[in-house]
């Protein structure tokens, strides 16, 4: 990833004036960054189960606190952020802070969260213009009625609410993805149709829009679970564990980077598997992509990197609790 060397491409001069340092103090700031990064998800593995903070943010946070020098930035660094991201309450049940209490507890001013969240939104951002490369050219107005070998399919460009506010600078329709994916997995495990919009106005009013940008990774499980779900956190898994639980009747949400789904980031649904094992989706922006069969080392490949136990999370109808004995 190396988020605080490749950043400075993407940012203006006025948070960092590398422009007339040597190629060698390049290459070894980006050492010492991979050596970070890599130390993040060291500390992040000694935790207590539940502590999962979304590595990518605090990595633009902290590189926001160090003003870019990223060779300040040491292993006691990071051990702080691991620590002050998440508190544990009287009964031992772990909080995932925000990543603005996070910012609040290390007295970040407006124009430094400003500053964090764009960074973030430069390798996370989930956005889709009348442009993207990645929309469909025949692309219907209204999907209602429209399904995926008898499942329910929804389209976050849907005239329904593709204009719908997601946060209060965005729309369903730009930046959605995460919300439609969730929609379209609640929808058909649990039979009760659950739209785009009924998600989306559960994650702003719970806090999981990245303004800008679309949904921190987060949303994901929390919000399948809140909406009847159980979550398992696959991680990268492997091409033979996903099948699995894909044979299992199970749907799989995945974050993907940069491919044959976008160029930044976007929610997608694995929602079947063939008898070939080619993996069947439900792109939330492409109706085209979703018929197609995809190669499982295509979706491993391109799945991306994040926290909250993803870039993949198996979801599932809750196992019944047993009856109890007489």
């Amino acid at each position: 990833m190396l988020i605080p060397i490749i950043i400075i491409v993407s940012l203006p001069q006025l948070l960092v004036n590398w422009a007339l340092s040597g190629f060698d103090d390049l290459i070894s700031r980006n050492e010492h960054a991979a050596e970070m990064e890599s130390y993040y998800y060291e500390v992040l593995d000694e935790q207590q189960e539940g502590v999962e903070p979304d590595i990518t943010r605090l990595i633009c946070i902290q590189a926001v606190q160090k003003q870019q020098q990223v060779e300040a930035i040491n292993e006691s660094d990071v051990e702080y952020m691991i620590d002050i991201s998440y508190s544990v309450d009287e009964d031992g049940e772990v909080y995932n802070k925000t990543p603005d209490e996070i910012m609040d507890e290390m007295g970040f001013d407006d124009e430094q969260k400003n500053w964090a969240n764009l960074m973030y939104n430069v390798f996370t951002g989930q956005k889709v213009t009348p442009d993207n490369e990645f929309i469909d050219e025949d692309r219907l107005e209204n999907y209602d009625g429209v399904t995926l070998d008898g499942l329910t399919y929804f389209n976050q460009l849907d005239e329904r609410w593709a204009n719908e506010k997601y946060g209060k600078t965005d729309t369903i329709g730009v930046t959605g993805c995460g919300p439609t994916a969730l929609a379209i997995a609640i929808s058909n495990l649990t039979g009760d149709e659950t739209d785009p919009t009924e998600v989306a106005e559960w994650s702003y009013d719970n806090g999981y829009v990245c303004e800008g940008s679309g949904s921190y990774i987060s949303l994901i499980p929390n919000a399948a679970e809140h909406f009847g779900l159980s979550v398992e956190k696959l991680g990268k898994s492997s091409a033979e564990e996903l099948k699995q639980h894909l044979e299992d009747g199970k749907m799989i949400i995945a974050i993907m980077g940069a491919g044959h789904f976008t160029n930044t980031g976007h929610f997608i649904v694995l929602r079947g598997v063939t008898d070939k094992g080619r993996i069947l989706v439900a792109d939330p922006v492409s109706y085209n992509r979703s018929t197609q069969e995809w190669d499982v080392s295509t979706i491993l490949k391109e799945a991306k990197n994040a926290g909250s136990g993803g870039p993949l999370w198996s979801l599932s109808l809750p196992e019944p609790e047993p009856e109890p004995e007489e």
